[in-house]
């Protein structure tokens, strides 16, 4: 119990934003000098290997969270919690197959919303959707041509629409989140240095490697973080393994279930549609986990 309560005061004091922003130069370097050339190096690195050691396990944890909260015990419990949280996903999953073009938008506001929690302990919701929206939004400003191919493969009626529309919205995101960040008397200069990294790899990147190296390597270490403080390192593992697992079964599943086209197309939808239907029962689950305490 003393080394359990040593290793949680640990991860509360460790820094982890200064090496995550470290991480993050490092990713980009490594990126324009290995794997710029390399796209099915990059497949195999961006999509499987990182998503699925780093990205998935975050919301792989959600179980032991909610089990911590009181939402649910025993074996019973578990299964019941499982099956609602897959319901979710796969309603998800229905809702973007026969509406995509539909989906889109509310796809992109609530991850804005769901991402803008990253930077909540330093600035207010709104400047924080700021961010998380300039950070969505940034790769069709400076490369549209890619973002408009990946559109295609998602929403391809209305992949011109939607690009056009979040180059402006990454604009003006960012004059405002930009006002909010140097208006504040107190800056928070390790922030600051966070988001100049990601500004210089929205522009450094392409779009799927920009993606990949912020969920990667500051969003989901950021959640896993706070999910050790208050679970610990045990726990974390007994549920992290086997819901990564399972959720790369899912992904395995949805992509043998896709149409035959290129399989990065395939990948795109995997990645980008899967994440999102795994991103809704986690907000809500995030959100229900913040109501209960003031309930109580």
């Amino acid at each position: 119990m003393q080394k359990s309560n040593m290793t949680r005061r640990a991860l509360v004091n460790f820094p982890a934003r200064p090496y995550l922003s470290l991480i993050s130069v490092i990713a980009i370097a490594g990126y324009n000098l290995w794997l710029k050339d390399s796209p099915d190096i990059q497949l195999l690195i961006i999509l499987i290997i990182l998503l699925a050691l780093i990205g998935l396990p975050h919301g792989a944890v959600d179980p032991a969270l909610a089990k911590k909260a009181g939402l649910w015990s025993g074996v019973l419990g578990l299964i019941k919690f499982s099956i609602g949280y897959l319901s979710i996903s796969l309603f998800i999953l229905g809702v973007w197959f026969i509406v995509a073009e539909l989906a889109i938008i509310p796809m992109l506001a609530l991850s804005a919303w769901h991402f803008s929690a990253d930077w909540l302990d330093y600035y207010p919701r709104p400047t924080s959707v700021a961010i998380s929206l300039a950070i969505i939004c940034l790769p069709a400003l400076f490369y549209k041509t890619e973002c408009l191919e990946i559109f295609y493969v998602l929403t391809p009626l209305s992949s011109q629409m939607i690009v056009s529309g979040m180059a402006l919205i990454s604009i003006s995101s960012a004059l405002y989140a930009t006002i909010c960040l140097f208006g504040t008397r107190e800056k928070n200069f390790q922030v600051l240095v966070e988001l100049a990294i990601l500004l210089c790899a929205a522009f450094a990147l392409p779009p799927i490697a920009y993606f990949t190296m912020y969920f990667c390597f500051l969003h989901s270490p950021l959640h896993l973080k706070k999910s050790l403080e208050q679970l610990g390192v045990s726990e974390v593992m007994i549920y992290a393994i086997p819901f990564t697992i399972l959720s790369l079964g899912a992904g395995a599943c949805l992509f043998l279930t896709l149409p035959k086209i290129e399989m990065s197309f395939q990948l795109i939808q995997v990645v980008f549609v899967g994440l999102f239907a795994l991103t809704v029962p986690h907000m809500l689950l995030t959100g229900a986990l913040k109501q209960k305490p003031r309930r109580k």
